[in-house]
Formats: structure tokens, C-alpha cells, sequence
């Protein structure tokens, strides 16, 4: 299946859903001092002249303070990054929590991260049979080439497109009934693109950095079909965006541990005590909304993130498959219960042994 990311009716443009860590503006650094953003965006110097971020001089993680001391924070949400590696998720990144330093999750991925470089990606050599620039590309045209197709901050292939997020297209199977919401992969081959911003210059703006323009973006990794992993304007600093691709696969995991019954049982009872709430967001959102709250689920909850300020749905959903299945195991036992019963009260009952009369 190809690769690519939804995007808008633009061609240069795409939709992302701009989320940042603790549902506050991202403020991070790389030290106590940062060094002027390279698109020029304007700084905040202090009295001194320097450019100062409010994020500590070395990473401030609370288990490494002695006797269980606490390292204080007073902006709830800030985080600050530290590292010179381009992809965040080689670099350590802290976040603003309950009034105390946390190291925050990482900022996820379609791939695992290639750690060791301080610039980006290299964008692969395109073959012969490739146009020589996306602008010569023109989305849905009829192809012939052979080949995946890379341009900064796009990736084009000649083929037919079947949808992969949320939900795969199954090939078109009409005897098997398949017919709708599905891939005809017996159409002709056409171009397909997905396009992304171009890389960020390097040396990279951090999260938290100023920036200069409203709704600037650059990317670090490369455009994906359900999202792209970049750093965007917004209120004059640099945010980092959370809208990425589960990773599932095996080859991104360590330490597997499959659940088991009595942790599978134990999901299933927290998620059946799980309030639920409608609610309106204080913000620009005026909508109703239904969910759980974050203070009303249990230390250690798989749904909710571990600096509690965000849900994990990935693993409130995966609460639900526990759920699911455990239930499933008890309708089984109760409709096997079920046809035994109907088994025994159906059958005859047998006769009692005939007694022999007596003769007097």
C-alpha cells in the first residue's frame, strides 16, 4: 500500500491536529539560554542580553535529586528539550507537571527514530523514470513509472492508493461480497502524492524557540498517511505537534509482556467502573463533549498519560479489547451453561423401575 498523509484541497497544504504536550503552548529549550532562531525570529532577551527561556540549565529529572527531593516548577505545561540530535525523540524532553519537573513521553512516530544525527533526513535519490520535481507531478494523473518518488517534504508513487488509517480498504472482492469501502486495485495507475513542509533548517529551532510568522512549519520526518511529525508556529513559539501514527509493530517494542487473565480481569473491572461526564472545554470550544475525567481514574491507569494531564487512547481503547474479551469468555461459559440446562430439562425422564405385585 502506498504511504502518505491527509492533506487539504492545496496541494502544498495538509491538516494535522495541533496537540502539545499537557494541552497547553509547548514552551521548551535546550538550555537556560537559547541562541536566536535560524528563520530570525524575534528573541526575549533578559537584562543581561541573553535570550532566556525559564527551562534550568541541566535536565531537571526529580529522580535524580538525593534523599527524594523534589526539583519545583512553577509554569505548569512548560517543557524544555535537551539535545542537539534533529528527531526530539533522541533528545530528552521535561514537562511542567503538578508543580514539579517529569520526564515527559515521547513525541511518538510512524518509524523508529535514527538517532546520532543533528541534520535531517537525507531525501533518497530518485530513479530515472521519476519527474524531476513535484511540480511536475500532478495528483491523480495517469503514470506509468516504476519507482517511489522524493521530493523535500513530499513523497509521489505511481500506483493505486488504498487507504491504510484509520482503517484499511481490503481489496474489492465481489465474490465474497466485498464491493464497498473497498480497493479496486484493478484501476489503472495513477500519481499519488502526500506533501508535508520541507525539512527544518538545521540547526533546528527547538520547541519553546520564538518564531516569526503565524502557522510556519517545517517538517521532521517524512510525510505519513496519518499524520507528520513537525515543529509549528503558533502564539510566536514553536510547538511540537502529537498527531502521528500508532506504532504497532514489533520491531519498535521492547520489554513485550502479553496481558494475562487476571490482568485482563483486572482492566475489565476498572474500565466498568470508569465515570463517565459530558462537559464543555473552557476554551474557544463551546461543543458538548462526552468522556472521563483525568482526576476521577486511578493512579497508574493505562488510559490516562503518566504526568496526568493528557488520556492515552491508544490505551483506553486497548482497556476496551480487554473488556471485550473477558466478556466474551463469560457470554461462552453462560451459553455453554445454557445449552446444558436445555439439554437436561428436554430430555425424558425415565420411568421408575416396575415394582412385582405380591400374591397373598
Amino acid at each position: 500500500m502506498l504511504v502518505g498523509m491527509i492533506r487539504s484541497s492545496s496541494r502544498r497544504t495538509f491538516s494535522l491536529v495541533l496537540l502539545t504536550f499537557a494541552g497547553v503552548t509547548a514552551t521548551a529549550c535546550a538550555g537556560k539560554t537559547s541562541s536566536s532562531p535560524p528563520d530570525g525570529g524575534a528573541s526575549e532577551a533578559g537584562s543581561d542580553g541573553t535570550v532566556t527561556t525559564g527551562c534550568p540549565s541541566a535536565v531537571p529529572w526529580t529522580r535524580q535529586t538525593a534523599n527524594g527531593a523534589k526539583n519545583p516548577c512553577s509554569k505548569a505545561g512548560q517543557i524544555c528539550e535537551y539535545g542537539t540530535d534533529f528527531d526530539p525523540r533522541c533528545n530528552t524532553i521535561v514537562v511542567c507537571s503538578a508543580g514539579e519537573w517529569a520526564v515527559s513521553l515521547s513525541p511518538g512516530g510512524s518509524t523508529p527514530p535514527q538517532c546520532g544525527s543533528s541534520a535531517p533526513p537525507a531525501i533518497p535519490t530518485n530513479a530515472a523514470d521519476c519527474p524531476a520535481s513535484r511540480s511536475a507531478v500532478e495528483d491523480g494523473e495517469s503514470c506509468s513509472a516504476t519507482s517511489t518518488c522524493s521530493y523535500d517534504g513530499s513523497s509521489c508513487t505511481c500506483g493505486v492508493f488504498c487507504r491504510s488509517y484509520p482503517v484499511g480498504q481490503p481489496p474489492c472482492n465481489p465474490d465474497a461480497g466485498i464491493t464497498t469501502n473497498c480497493c479496486d486495485q484493478t484501476k489503472p495507475p495513477t500519481w499519488h502524492c502526500f506533501d508535508g513542509p520541507a525539512y527544518c533548517p538545521t540547526p533546528r529551532p527547538h520547541v519553546g524557540d520564538p518564531c516569526a510568522k503565524e502557522g510556519d512549519s517545517c517538517a521532521l520526518a517524512p510525510p505519513a498517511e496519518c499524520g507528520q511529525m513537525v515543529l509549528s508556529c503558533r502564539q510566536g513559539r514553536w510547538e511540537l505537534p502529537m498527531a502521528q501514527c500508532p506504532i504497532s509493530t514489533a520491531r519498535a517494542k521492547q520489554d513485550i509482556t502479553y496481558v494475562g487473565p487476571a490482568e485482563a480481569e483486572r482492566l475489565r473491572e476498572e474500565l466498568l467502573r470508569v465515570r463517565l461526564a459530558t462537559y464543555r472545554y473552557k476554551a474557544s470550544d463551546p461543543s458538548q463533549h462526552l468522556g472521563f475525567i483525568i482526576e476521577d481514574m486511578p493512579d497508574g491507569s493505562p488510559a490516562v498519560l503518566s504526568s496526568r494531564e493528557r488520556v492515552d487512547l491508544y490505551g483506553y481503547v486497548s482497556m476496551t479489547v480487554a473488556a471485550i474479551q473477558e466478556q466474551q469468555k463469560q457470554i461462552d461459559l453462560l451459553q455453554t451453561e445454557l445449552a446444558r440446562v436445555k439439554r437436561d430439562c428436554g430430555a425424558p425422564k425415565e420411568a421408575p423401575p416396575s415394582r412385582p405385585t405380591q400374591s397373598h
